[in-house]
């Protein structure tokens, strides 16, 4: 008996002498070689083939629940092998605390699995060739020998400080930009089809954190977006964003002066931004956007065009269904809410004036539901609505509805507003140095207009309430004068072809008709200008909207009178159009068009 409690006692003490030995025989083991097994844990995959690695110290401590690692002073630099049509990475890192490393995901199943990972004060630089030499879609290995991991998980994650900045190889100039990134994650992970997908990025149970600032350039390097102060919390499903901007490098001249044909200067600033109602997962592992409640504050936004560059009139501009039909990035926000933004628009008109015109809106709110190309979330809802409010020339009260049917073949709009009262002398700014006349005096007691418009043709009625209305023609130099040809002129204007009231003194109120055919190469934005011009102008000539239609028809290509692009049919093309059905209109402007 005692010989076999003898022998229990002696394999007890050898599983324990074991059991203790072996994770220190392995710590004495992965200690040695800590260097070339970090090392090949990098250099494996994809991103980092190429690259060396070094470490001012690794401390591995091995015990049965897993393995505890911390590195201090990474680097990692690319080789001589890599040329400048490949990505080089420099990466440094002041320390990495691993705990609960598990070795037989990674040496039997290809993959990372630890509990926790703390990181602290990570550096990447990261050059790469230009953006349109990189596919875009499917990312695959560019070394056969790398081996991407099948999976990259932690529990519980932890990044301080972390700086990113990808650089273009051939100008040597910041692409995109990261600075101050700290996040706390949970159930953190990265799948191979993460890396090969180029909608994906990972997946998160849980994160909260903040970035100080990002960045990317684009358009040369002209142009970059700017954002400050984000904040997250997939919890809370939050974002914030204390400023954003749209910011250039150039001033307006400048920039449009190095393209050879018309080409608009932008600029947005002072944003901020809420996001309520995120969907981090969607994004995450889709690359979708939905967001249910979004609200700017202060956008401040300014636009140049210089007339006097010619137009590319083979150009097609989108309108707001054609822009969510093609656009890549899937997109569903059920409410944005704009509060008080601030809009400046500046042209330089194509002739001899010393100064450019500008307008301007401010105190602008609006409300945008249904920003959408997201079928299975919108639904049934096939409108864009916009209804905003403001003030023109910081004065006159403007009101707004534009609805827009996303799945209409033509575009179905409508466009409806107010404006109330204010005085007309405030839009010389504008009018002076385009017409080379002045409103002299004039008020506004109140505008309406209600039209249903689509992509090739808008038509509806518009009211224009005014009084005292005059004006007068300006010399050479844009400036008044006393000329007496130029009072002559300016007297017979205002008596003969322009009412100075309406209603007139009778009481009798003339009522504007709406029409124009859409110039495909000019802008959304252009085209409602238009609509409402020509019922402003048809108010003081009396115009109906088959006379209008006429002249429209008349500028467009193949008559004699062309002044302008469109892809209006002629009634020569289409026999006597109001024998026409629906239909057969809709078909002859889509041949019209491809013709165009």
């Amino acid at each position: 008996m005692k010989k076999v409690l003898v022998g229990i006692l002696i394999l007890l003490l050898l599983a324990v002498l074991v059991l203790r030995g072996l994770p220190y025989l392995i710590n004495i083991y992965l200690n040695q070689n800590a260097d070339r097994i970090v090392t090949n844990m990098i250099t494996r995959t994809s991103n980092f083939g190429d690259h060396e690695v070094s470490f001012g110290s690794i401390v591995l401590d091995y015990n049965y629940s897993g393995t505890f690692l911390k590195i201090s002073n990474i680097k990692v630099t690319p080789t001589e092998k890599l040329d400048d049509n490949r990505v080089k990475v420099n990466l440094s890192a002041d320390n990495v605390n691993i705990t609960g490393f598990r070795w037989f995901p990674f040496l039997f199943h290809n993959s990372i699995s630890v509990d926790s990972a703390t990181l602290n004060n990570i550096k990447i630089i990261s050059s790469t060739p230009p953006l349109d030499s990189l596919k875009s879609g499917t990312r695959k290995p560019k070394k056969k020998e790398t081996k991407d991991y099948e999976l990259v998980e932690v529990r519980n994650f932890d990044l301080k400080e972390f700086s990113f900045e990808v650089k273009n190889n051939l100008y040597d100039s910041v692409r995109i930009s990261l600075r101050n990134l700290n996040v706390e994650a949970h159930d953190f992970q990265l799948t191979r089809e993460d890396l090969h997908d180029a909608k994906s990025l990972f997946h998160v149970g849980k994160i909260t954190g903040s970035i100080q600032q990002a960045a990317f350039h684009f358009d040369k390097f002209r142009q970059y977006v700017e954002v400050r102060d984000i904040i997250l919390d997939t919890e809370r499903k939050q974002m914030s964003f204390g400023y954003m901007g749209l910011l250039n490098k150039l001033e307006k001249y400048e920039y449009t002066a190095q393209f050879k044909e018309r080409q608009g200067w932008l600029e947005i600033d002072k944003a901020k931004m809420k996001l309520h109602g995120v969907n981090f997962g969607s994004y995450f592992r889709k690359g979708i956007i939905e967001v249910d409640t979004v609200f700017a504050n202060n956008f401040h936004l300014e636009s140049f065009v210089d007339k006097r560059i010619p137009e590319d009139k083979q150009k097609r501009s989108q309108m707001i269904h054609q822009v969510f039909q093609n656009l890549q990035q899937v997109l569903h926000i059920e409410h944005l809410f704009l509060d008080n933004a601030f809009v400046r628009i500046e042209e330089r008109p194509e002739n001899e004036s010393p100064r450019s015109g500008t307008m301007f809106f401010s105190e602008l709110n609006a409300h945008v539901t249904n920003v959408s190309n997201y079928l299975e979330r919108r639904g049934d809802n096939r409108t864009i609505s916009i209804d905003a409010n403001g003030k023109l020339m910081g004065e006159g009260q403007v009101n707004a509805l534009i609805q827009y049917d996303l799945e209409d073949p033509e575009g179905k709009f409508t466009l409806k507003g107010t404006l109330e009262k204010m005085d007309l002398t405030k839009v010389n700014s504008m009018i002076e140095p385009e017409a080379k006349a002045s409103l002299k005096s004039g008020i506004v007691d109140r505008l309406d207009f209600n039209i249903l418009a689509n992509d090739y043709e808008g038509s509806g009625e518009l009211i224009i309430r005014y009084q005292n209305l005059e004006i007068e023609l300006l010399n050479k130099d844009f400036e008044q004068d006393q000329n007496l040809i130029r009072k002559i002129g300016a007297f017979l204007a205002n008596k003969v072809i322009i009412k100075s009231d309406n209603p007139n003194k009778k009481g009798d109120l003339n009522k504007g008709s709406v029409y124009f055919i859409r110039v495909p190469h000019k802008s959304m934005f252009n085209y409602w200008w238009q609509l409402i011009f020509s019922g402003l102008k048809s108010t003081l000539s009396g115009e109906t909207v088959d006379e209008m239609r006429q002249k429209e028809i008349q500028k467009r290509p193949g008559n004699s009178d062309s002044k302008n692009t469109s892809s209006a049919p002629s009634k020569n093309n289409t026999e006597d159009s109001t024998e026409l059905s629906g239909k057969e209109k809709r078909q002859a402007r889509r041949e019209s068009r491809k013709t165009n």
